[in-house]
């Protein structure tokens, strides 16, 4: 899950929740929402009257720029169990019907480092298109895998990462939208398949 994260995984609950406070609530550019999955009962939490949905991943909104109408689509984890399932696909259409049907965005990015062969598929999937690579653009935490640096430069613990920058803007939205619905109700079992009819209207 870590492998194109620029940081290193949190190693206990208290870590993770820290970062929560400290990068992401107390920054308003960014915003953090947990994906559930509500088309079954979660074996953690069983009920016969209420069905509880499972926490599938977690997704945000980062850099957001209400004055320039911008935003990034960031922050995706999904959790190895939904891997290759409907979770990904919806979670980021979800998004970006939000961000440009609710919120009027002209503008949705998604950063990705250019080996990362899955999370391109996916943007590219949903209506992104290819921009530019940004090389050198971050110091990745100590023991990362990322491309290698000089012998003689000054932080030799991290390694780089190049950046590969995708977008899709409102003029792109028009013709996608729709397209992006059809995927996200393809990916669905049989009868979810109209909640995101109805999420994206």
């Amino acid at each position: 899950m870590y492998d194109y994260i620029p940081f290193a995984p949190f190693p206990t609950l208290p870590a993770f929740l820290n970062w929560v406070e400290t990068r992401i609530r107390c920054d308003p550019t960014l915003v953090l929402f947990a994906v559930l999955d509500k088309s079954k009962t979660s074996d953690a939490y069983p009920s016969e009257e209420s069905p509880q949905a499972s926490l599938a991943g977690i997704i945000g909104l980062l850099d957001t720029s209400p004055d320039h109408l911008r935003t990034e689509i960031g922050l995706l984890f999904t959790l190895p169990t939904y891997w290759r399932t409907h979770i990904t696909a919806n979670a980021v259409g979800l998004l970006l019907s939000w961000c440009f049907d609710e919120l009027g965005m002209r503008r949705v990015q998604w950063r990705s480092d250019p080996m990362n062969v899955a999370s391109i598929r996916v943007a590219e999937r949903m209506g992104f298109q290819r921009e530019r690579v940004k090389r050198w653009d971050r110091v990745l935490a100590p023991g990362k895998e990322g491309v290698g640096v000089r012998a003689d430069d000054v932080m030799p613990e991290g390694k780089g990462l190049h950046t590969m920058y995708l977008a899709i803007c409102w003029d792109d939205w028009g013709e996608w939208r729709e397209r992006v619905l059809e995927v996200m109700n393809r990916n669905l079992k049989s009868g979810p398949s109209s909640n995101a009819e109805r999420s994206m209207s």
